[in-house]
């Protein structure tokens, strides 16, 4: 009698086993209690939650504008890409994000701690939006994503070398060269009535315009919603326009 309730148990667990895997959730089962993996897959989710902020803010939907925002983010990685745009074909990210994990024990000292590679799956549309986080990562390695080049730090740099100069597009164009900037960050120049006006882009939303004159120079660097596509382009004839300034925050 016992025998028989003992294959009667065994069957049941070998047919719930069956099913589990049916419905893909065997890897639950399967996947020992690991603390220090799931803060990892915690933290790597908040950096996963900041691309998607990124997509939202900027009305992103067209797949390699999701690729370049999402690659330009420190400690991210973009695995692969399918689709086109958000409303038609859809669009499938794979993302691999490097999550930092941490068990605390009962007294508040570390048992464990690393850095573990963390994947998700993101999509877009053409319906709705949803999103599976760890998930087995794909053995490819990551697109290669163009890094966008910053101005951070430039302003005051510019300022103090255009303050030195007349408002002559030669001399203005020598002293932005002197400052030896990233050569990825765009530059334009033009003068108009005695002004020289100044654009350098090294982003989207990343942008400086600059107008020199006889009294010396002003700075301004708009607000991230005054460069969203339908705005203010990051042009020198902004500099010389009487936008320039509006906004200033």
């Amino acid at each position: 009698m016992a025998k028989g309730r003992r294959r009667a148990i065994l069957g049941g667990a070998a047919l719930l086993v069956v099913a589990l895997v049916g419905i893909g959730l065997w890897q639950y089962v399967d996947r020992p209690d690991d603390p220090t993996h799931d803060s990892a897959v915690a933290d790597a989710a908040k950096k996963v939650d900041r691309v998607l902020f990124g997509f939202e803010y900027d009305h992103l939907y067209q797949a390699d504008k999701y690729v370049h925002s999402a690659g330009q983010h420190p400690d991210v990685a973009v695995l692969s890409v399918t689709g086109e745009t958000h409303w038609e074909t859809g669009v499938t990210l794979v993302l691999r994000v490097m999550g930092h994990g941490v068990e605390i024990g009962a007294d508040g000292s570390v048992i464990d701690e690393r850095d573990e590679p963390i994947c998700f799956r993101l999509r877009f549309g053409p319906d709705d939006d949803d999103r599976d986080d760890d998930i087995e990562c794909p053995p490819n390695d990551p697109l290669q994503v163009r890094q966008d080049p910053s101005l951070d730090g430039v302003d005051d740099r510019l300022k103090s070398a255009l303050d030195a100069v007349n408002p002559d597009e030669s001399a203005v164009r020598a002293a932005i060269a002197d400052l030896k900037l990233d050569p990825a960050i765009a530059l334009e120049v033009a003068a108009k009535d005695g002004t020289v006006g100044v654009a350098l882009r090294a982003a989207q939303y990343d942008c400086i315009f600059a107008r020199v004159t006889e009294k010396g120079a002003e700075l301004w660097q708009p607000a991230h919603i005054q460069l969203a596509p339908g705005e203010l382009p990051c042009a020198s004839w902004v500099a010389l326009s009487s936008n320039f300034g509006k906004g200033l925050r």
